[in-house]
């Protein structure tokens, strides 16, 4: 099997975390890397050869299309793969939850990656094809508590996967997505400072046990990138296992400790 050869490609949310190791990678294979995202960089994330930042806010439609023109001058040509990582997150109770909250996750999340993904496929069309990868979450398939928003676009996104991967399968773009568990970015880290119980809930839940990092899921981006020839409309879970755990083996599972009585239903009474 041969490897793709990917001269240009363009990372969204590229200034940090994943979107960032994301880009670094590339970057270093030898590609020209367009990274976008509202805001600059991180002043301790050095310059990486290779790539170029453009500040974009994705969910403006008009901006997205002048940075796409940019790019293309910069490139020379068209891009052979699109990652789609940006994201936002709202951390609030569902009967809470503003319908701004609402409209910029759904804007950034699921309505950004859409408009890119059609920019990008009409110059890989043009050029013979490519491909895209979308960054969903495990939260796409399972419901968080404080996270029905981005839980909703991320599903979104990856039915979009599907949808995009049937049309654009005639033009030879393939479009698949990985879904990450918990990664240790900083953004998530800072996060879990205020809530260690979560932090050690996701930890025992996985079976690898421990967080993911950002370069478990370039990995996987990567594969879809260079290897993948004969898969389109996939999803690449890539959480340590922990959707696969019903129940992780715990040290505590000895069978000394009894359950209290309050979880299980009232037992009918025999005489009744």
């Amino acid at each position: 099997m041969t490897r793709r050869e990917l001269e240009r490609v363009i990372v969204t949310g590229a200034a940090q975390g994943i979107g960032l190791a994301i880009a670094q990678r590339f970057a270093r294979d030898g590609a020209r890397v367009a990274g976008i995202d509202v805001q600059e960089a991180a002043e301790s994330e050095p310059d990486v050869p290779g790539v170029r930042r453009f500040v974009v806010d994705i969910a403006d439609e008009r901006n997205v299309a002048r940075a796409f023109d940019d790019i293309d001058a910069w490139f020379g040509g068209p891009p052979a793969l699109l990652c789609n990582v940006a994201a936002t997150y709202a951390m609030v109770a569902f009967v809470d939850t503003p319908l701004e909250a609402f409209d910029r996750v759904m804007d950034v999340n699921v309505r950004g990656a859409f408009v890119c993904s059609q920019h990008a496929a009409r110059r890989m069309a043009r050029a013979g094809g490519g491909a895209i990868v979308n960054i969903t979450s495990t939260e796409s398939v399972q419901a968080f508590a404080l996270a029905s928003v981005y839980g909703a676009s991320k599903a979104a996104l990856a039915h979009l996967t599907k949808s995009m991967a049937v049309e654009l399968a005639r033009d030879s773009i393939m479009v698949n997505a990985v879904a990450p568990g918990a990664i240790a970015t900083a953004s998530l880290l800072d996060s879990l400072d205020d809530l260690p119980a979560a932090a050690r809930h996701d930890a025992e839940r996985t079976p690898i046990g421990r967080l993911g990092s950002p370069d478990d899921i370039v990995a996987a981006v990567c594969f879809l990138a260079y290897d993948a020839t004969w898969m389109t409309g996939q999803t690449i879970y890539v959480d340590g296992g922990f959707l696969a755990a019903g129940l992780p083996l715990l040290p505590e599972l000895d069978g000394t400790q009894k359950l209290p009585s309050s979880w299980f239903p009232p037992r009918a009474d025999p005489d009744a």
